[in-house]
């Protein structure tokens, strides 16, 4: 199923990566940071709180990389270069990401940065949204979302244009085993 997924994500502009566990995804968000908002004066990333940050220092990951915030808001999530949060779901069929959310921060980190990093545990992947719709009872779902790349539009002129409304890019970290 990953690797439907994979391909389906990678042909919408999606970038994929497959980690064996939560400490090589954290690694590679670490670099990541490092690389793409090296100004630790700077709070450009946003981190929405998810299950893929329990068990991890917070604090001490701060002490590593002060550009992180934890406490988000709309100040802080349209400012900020890279957003962080743990997705739903993904549908193998369209590599699309499904985002269920009562939390106003989760949203924020997916749409407002350039750069979404949307953390999905392997598990996670369906075949098809009816799959996903089977497991969830939309009558309690606040919010749900469908996220199928980085944000793009062809309003003006037919030119496609890349990061308009939402981020310019999408990383998708899949996790195993966590």
């Amino acid at each position: 199923m990953f690797e439907l997924f994979k391909q389906k994500a990678e042909a919408i502009n999606a970038e994929v990566y497959y980690f064996k566990s939560k400490a090589e995804a954290l690694d590679f968000i670490k670099d990541f940071i490092l690389e793409h908002n090296p100004n630790k004066l700077s709070k450009g990333v946003v981190w929405c709180e998810s299950p893929f940050l329990e068990g991890i220092d917070k604090d001490s990951l701060l002490m590593e990389l002060p550009q992180v915030e934890f406490n988000i808001d709309l100040n802080s999530a349209s400012s900020a270069k890279i957003g962080i949060n743990q997705v739903d779901y993904g549908i193998a069929e369209t590599g699309s990401l499904v985002e269920i959310s009562e939390n106003v921060s989760k949203r924020l980190c997916s749409t407002l940065p350039e750069i979404h990093l949307a953390i999905l545990p392997l598990s996670k992947i369906e075949p098809t949204m009816d799959d996903i719709m089977k497991k969830i009872d939309i009558r309690k779902i606040p919010y749900l979302t469908v996220i199928s790349g980085p944000s793009r539009t062809a309003d003006i002129e037919r030119v496609l244009t890349i990061g308009v409304h939402g981020p310019e890019r999408v990383l998708i970290l899949c996790v195993d085993n966590f």
